[in-house]
């Protein structure tokens, strides 16, 4: 089994009141975790959007604890690691997922000559038009909780992965009903350290994404995922041609 330890918590200052969610004992947020899931799990509304990272992992494998028949969708991108498509077909078949794996009608690439040929904001690690974000997993996913008559989303979103999650928890907290979507939003992992998250993986042995240790990166998504700061980086070790290409044809720069 894998495993990659991030070597920091986050490099941005906590809001107090998520800091002091953060810094409860694991205990405690372990039982308001599974306390959230009894709630909303147990449901053939609820769903498990899973990416196949960490977080996601460990929701997946509490919730399939409380109802194993539990809807689980996976919004291939077409652009995902694939150690993450790898590990999506091995638990498939190892934990009996009830898996619906969504792709959208669309292409990444299609997405960036668009937001350049309609001069939209392309993502620079710090803004971005949003429109990959929707057309890749939003959309798709969507039109799948539609048909699937889900409205229960169940994700393992924490707050110290962004700014913008941080502030979405410390408004919405773990669970909210999102009035536009018409859909229950829950996030029992909110408050979770990353250290707590990985410790749970190695004590519960459960199989840990090959990315994380092959790329040496501390989340998997999309593999040329730019909303980010340090996509560049990444994506040139990862793949120069692929970086290089980026660069040249987005951006109008040279890599040499």
């Amino acid at each position: 089994m894998g495993r990659h330890r991030p070597k920091k918590l986050t490099t941005w200052t906590l809001i107090k009141s998520v800091k002091a969610e953060v810094e409860k004992p694991f205990k405690e947020k372990l039982e308001r975790t599974l306390t959230l899931l009894k709630l909303f799990a147990n449901d053939e509304k609820a769903c498990i959007a899973c990416s196949f990272g960490k977080d996601s992992l460990v929701v997946l494998y509490l919730a399939l604890g409380i109802n194993p028949k539990i809807k689980v969708q996976f919004s291939d991108t077409g652009i995902e690691f694939p150690e993450t498509i790898k590990l999506a077909r091995q638990l498939r078949d190892q934990w009996n997922l009830n898996l619906s794996i969504t792709k959208p009608q669309t292409t990444f690439w299609k997405l960036l000559d668009r937001i350049k040929r309609e001069k939209l904001t392309l993502d620079d690690g710090r803004k971005h038009s949003n429109i990959c974000c929707y057309h890749l997993k939003e959309k798709p996913f969507k039109l799948w909780a539609k048909k699937e008559k889900v409205n229960r989303s169940i994700t393992g979103i924490t707050a110290i992965e962004s700014r913008h999650r941080m502030f979405v928890a410390c408004k919405k907290g773990m669970e909210y009903y999102a009035y536009r979507d018409k859909m229950w939003k829950v996030h029992p992992l909110l408050y979770w350290t990353t250290e707590e998250v990985w410790d749970f993986i190695a004590k519960n042995n459960i199989p840990v994404n090959e990315a994380y240790k092959k790329y040496n990166i501390d989340r998997v998504g999309c593999m040329w995922c730019m909303s980010h700061l340090g996509w560049r980086e990444q994506i040139a070790r990862i793949n120069p041609k692929v970086y290089a290409f980026m660069q040249k044809k987005y951006f109008n720069q040279m890599v040499f």
